[in-house]
C-alpha cells in the first residue's frame, strides 16, 4: 500500500506575484491545469489514495478546498473509486513546513509512512522503486534527489553532501559557486516513517521548517537520512521564468505524466469544441499553427493568427493578426487585433488591446519574461519587456510592502513593477 501524502501549501508565493494575488501559489495555472492538481495526478496514478493538504490562511485553505473539495471529481476524472477524502490542515497557524508536518500528523493520528510533497514543484519519479528504497534501508527520512548538470548554478538550491552508500550528511544551503559538495539538490519530496513523530515532539518549537531546521536537526544528531537519485524531470515553479519553462517542457513532451489530449497533429493538440471552430481557418492557412501548441476548449481564434511553441488556455479570444510565440495565455483571456506576445506569460481574464507588444526576446534580458496578473486590462500600444509585471492598480500595497518589488510606474488601472536586483 502506497503512503498516504502531505502536501506542503502554506506559503504565500510572492516570488509569483502577480500571478499569486488572488490564489495560492499551488493552483497557479500550467496549461490549464493546477500545479498541484499535475503532481496529484502522477501520486494518485502510482496508487496514492489519501491526500492531506497541509494549507495556511484563509487564502490558501478556502481556495484550496474549493478547488478540490473532498476529492470525489479529482478521483472521478482518473477513473478511481478506491480513495478515501482529501483532508485539509484545521485553523492553525503553523510555523512553518515541519510544524505542519508534526500538527497534521498527530491531528489525523499518522502512524505509518508519510509522503510529503511540496504544492509547487513537478516531478517524476517512480513511487514503488522510491519506497522500495526507502524500505530497504529503513531510515527515517529519504530525500528525492536530483543530479543537475555542469552548466547549472547551484546557489539557489539545498545541495547535498552525501556519502558512497547515499547517506545525507547535511545539506549546504545556496553554496557559492565552486564549494558545492555534490551536484545532488533536494527536490521537497521526501518519504518519512512514522517514528518522525517522536522526534518532531522532541524538537518542539524548534521545528519549524523541514529543510532549514528539521534535516539539520536529524543529520546532526545521527539519524539516518538517505538520498534517492531521480533520473526523471524535475523543477520547483517558484518564479514566473520557471513557470514558463514548465510550460515549455509540458508541451515538448518533457514531463512526461503531463496529460495531453485531443491531438490535432503531432505535438498539437486542439480541443474539440475549439477545433469545430476554427477547422476551416487551419484548413485553409488563415491560421497558422507552429511547433508544440495547445489550446483549450471554447476559444475563438480569428483569421490572421500565428500560435508558435505555446498556449492558450479555454474560453480565450485572440483576434484577427496576432502572435503568440513560446508564451502561457491562461484562460479567459481577450487577446486583441495586432498584439504581439513572445516569451511572455499572460494571467487569467485578462484584455491585451490591440497593437501591444510583449516581448522578452530583447539584448540583456537575462532569462527575464514579462507577465501580466489577472483581471489586467492592459492598454493599446503598451510595450511590455523582460522582467516587467503587470498587475491591476489596487494591488500596489500589497506588491510594495513585501520589500521584493520597486515600482516601474502606473497608469489608470495598473501597477508596471519589477524584482529588485539582489
Amino acid at each position: 500500500m502506497f503512503p498516504q501524502v502531505l502536501a506542503t501549501v502554506g506559503g504565500s508565493g510572492t516570488r509569483l506575484y502577480p500571478l499569486t494575488l488572488d490564489q495560492p501559489k499551488p493552483l497557479v495555472e500550467l496549461c490549464d491545469t493546477a500545479i498541484i492538481a499535475i503532481l496529484f495526478r502522477l501520486l494518485a496514478s502510482q496508487g496514492c489514495r489519501r491526500f492531506i493538504l497541509g494549507s495556511k490562511g484563509a487564502n490558501n485553505t478556502l481556495n484550496l478546498s474549493n478547488y478540490f473539495k473532498a476529492g470525489e471529481g479529482f478521483f472521478k476524472r482518473l477513473g478511481i473509486s478506491d480513495h478515501e477524502d482529501f483532508c485539509y490542515q484545521p485553523l492553525y497557524d503553523d510555523k512553518g513546513s515541519a510544524d505542519s508536518l508534526r500538527y497534521c500528523m498527530n491531528y489525523f493520528d499518522i502512524n505509518d509512512d508519510l509522503l510529503v510533497v511540496s504544492g509547487d514543484n513537478l516531478i517524476d519519479i517512480d513511487l514503488s522503486d522510491f519506497v522500495a528504497f526507502h524500505q530497504k534501508h529503513k531510515p527515517l527520512l529519504t530525500v528525492a534527489l536530483k543530479e543537475m548538470g555542469p552548466e547549472e548554478n547551484l546557489s539557489s538550491y539545498g545541495v547535498a553532501d552525501i556519502d558512497r552508500d547515499m547517506r545525507i550528511r547535511g545539506f549546504v544551503e545556496k553554496p557559492k559557486t565552486g564549494t558545492e559538495p555534490s551536484r545532488m539538490i533536494n527536490t521537497a519530496f521526501y518519504l518519512f516513517s512514522p517514528q518522525i513523530r517522536e522526534v518532531l515532539s522532541d524538537m518542539g518549537d524548534s521545528a519549524r521548517d523541514i529543510g532549514g531546521d528539521l534535516i539539520p536537526y536529524l543529520t546532526e544528531n545521527g539519524y539516518a537520512v538517505y538520498g534517492y537519485p531521480i533520473h526523471g524531470y524535475w523543477i520547483d515553479i517558484g518564479t514566473p521564468e520557471r513557470l514558463h519553462q514548465a510550460a515549455m517542457d509540458c508541451l515538448s513532451g518533457h514531463v512526461r505524466h503531463f496529460d495531453r489530449k485531443y491531438e490535432y497533429r503531432p505535438g498539437q493538440w486542439i480541443h474539440p469544441s475549439t477545433l469545430d471552430k476554427i477547422e476551416g481557418l487551419l484548413g485553409s492557412g488563415e491560421i497558422e499553427l507552429r511547433g508544440n501548441v495547445s489550446i483549450g476548449r471554447n476559444c475563438c481564434i480569428e483569421k490572421g493568427v500565428v500560435i508558435e511553441d505555446s498556449h492558450v488556455g479555454h474560453t480565450s479570444i485572440i483576434e484577427r493578426g496576432v502572435e503568440v510565440r513560446k508564451s502561457m495565455i491562461m484562460c479567459f483571456s481577450n487577446i486583441r487585433h495586432k498584439a504581439v506576445i513572445n516569451r511572455a506569460v499572460v494571467g487569467r481574464h485578462s484584455t491585451i488591446e490591440e497593437h501591444c507588444i510583449l516581448n522578452a526576446d530583447q539584448p540583456q534580458c537575462n532569462g527575464r519574461i514579462p507577465v501580466v496578473g489577472e483581471n489586467v486590462v492592459l492598454p493599446a500600444d503598451s510595450m511590455v519587456g523582460p522582467g516587467t509585471r503587470v498587475a491591476p492598480l489596487k494591488h500596489s500595497h500589497a506588491i510594495l510592502a513585501t520589500g521584493r518589488f520597486v515600482q516601474l510606474g502606473t497608469d489608470d488601472r495598473n501597477i508596471y513593477f519589477t524584482e529588485k536586483s539582489r
